[in-house]
């Protein structure tokens, strides 16, 4: 079959074409930037789900396409119109684009749970479910429990996080909410199966194994390979003081939508297990059963470690910047900067100048870090700056080299630490 998948960067998208390429059909790939690299396609295309196409837009996409997986989520967004327009007005578009080309099938992944909360992110995705019910169409609309796998993304990266910070593992106040994980190989073979089945099918993706959050964490870091943890129960007004300041913060593991859905049981009945099985004629595995199918390298807990560490890496690089350039020109402290640019040579009437633009350049790198704007190019042209400066220092203070506090000595783990922060900029 030639299928066009929808949001093909995404976690479990790229999962989905890894299969369905393996299984030898053709993959036409629907990104909102450029295509990540190693991801098996025959054509790509570009299209913007926050800003909605008309339905006969997307007709020349539709061309010699026989069924649609529409991938494309998004937990958190400062406007609640950008959620309804990515998770509804645009899938809207596509699926009555769909009927127009008569495609032979839709496959729209949703989320377990959007009927129970009243969330922007629940009540979109559940519009966009009851809309593709209406049409005229084979369709198959996936309702995923929590996804986890080899890899990690979202929020299952921020379990792992939790999981393995050193000797505590906190949790939602007791963490006793119902779970039911899926793995995401049998999510993906699910949605495989799902391209034969015929009428419309609403099937609720999960593993046959219920347990709660705390269960869920317990036995991930064991997983991971590190000790037993003091448990510590967070108190819910700091979850909901961290989830409100995580709706501004972008790709924050927090948001008020994570919370609101992980406050109540999301879990299948037995009546939507038993459709699940019917249709798709196997059972997926159970949390317990993935984890142990699984064998957690060392990069798994680098990855575990490092999940808390990368932000605050990046917090403290603002503020070393942001504090440098801001130190720099107060009235109490200028005195002192202005002698050290007499030492350096620096002639009377350039000295406000350069001081000036210098520290405007430290504060600019420590916004730019702050509001996580172009990491890697920010971090690149950091490295030129600390390089810079310390070579000028060496040629015109070299002395500076014999400072007791090593003042010029710190710029050496300065760029290494930046470098540690561009690499670990990506995402997926």
């Amino acid at each position: 079959m030639r299928i066009l998948i929808t949001g093909a960067n995404g976690f479990i998208a790229r999962e989905i074409i890894a299969r369905l390429a393996a299984s030898g059909h053709d993959i036409v790939a629907c990104v909102h930037n450029k295509l990540l690299e190693n991801i098996p396609h025959s054509s790509v295309f570009k299209a913007d789900f926050s800003n909605p196409l008309p339905v006969d837009d997307w007709l020349p996409h539709l061309k010699d396409i026989d069924a649609v997986i529409n991938c494309v989520g998004v937990f958190q967004t400062v406007k609640e119109e950008t959620m309804w327009n990515i998770h509804y007005e645009t899938p809207k578009a596509l699926f009555a684009a769909c009927v127009k080309q008569k495609i032979k099938k839709i496959i729209h992944i949703s989320a377990l749970g959007v009927d129970k909360v009243e969330t922007a992110y629940a009540t979109s995705k559940l519009a966009a479910d009851q809309y593709l019910q209406t049409l005229d169409i084979d369709s198959t609309i996936v309702r995923p429990g929590f996804v986890y796998g080899k890899g990690s993304y979202g929020g299952s990266s921020f379990f792992r996080g939790l999981a393995g910070l050193p000797f505590v593992l906190p949790l939602p106040g007791r963490a006793l909410q119902l779970q039911q994980p899926i793995h995401v190989d049998d999510l993906t073979l699910l949605i495989e199966k799902s391209l034969t089945l015929p009428g419309k099918q609403l099937l609720c993706a999960v593993g046959k194994e219920k347990l709660s959050i705390k269960q869920m964490l317990i036995q991930l870091r064991a997983w991971l390979g590190f000790k037993k943890a003091w448990i510590i129960s967070v108190p819910d007004l700091l979850i909901r003081i961290g989830a409100k300041l995580g709706n501004y913060i972008p790709n924050s593991p927090m948001s008020e939508t994570g919370v609101k859905m992980m406050a109540v049981d999301n879990v299948a009945n037995e009546q939507e297990l038993h459709t699940l099985e019917n249709a798709v004629h196997f059972t997926p595995r159970s949390y317990t059963q993935g984890l142990n199918g699984m064998v957690s390298s060392v990069q798994d807990r680098w990855h575990a470690r490092l999940y808390f560490l990368r932000p605050l890496l990046r917090f403290t690089m603002a503020f070393i910047w942001l504090f440098s350039g801001i130190i720099s020109i107060l009235p109490q402290v200028s005195s002192y900067s202005f002698d050290l640019l007499t030492s350096a040579g620096i002639p009377l009437s350039l000295q406000p100048f350069t001081l000036y633009s210098l520290s405007l350049i430290d504060i600019v790198f420590g916004l730019a870090l702050l509001f996580n704007y172009r990491i890697v190019f920010m971090g690149f042209l950091q490295c030129i700056l600390i390089l810079f400066y310390t070579f000028i220092i060496s040629i015109l203070l070299p002395t500076y080299w014999l400072h007791p506090f090593a003042p010029i000595a710190k710029n050496i783990p300065l760029l290494v630490a930046t470098l540690i922060m561009m690499a670990l900029e990506s995402e997926r």
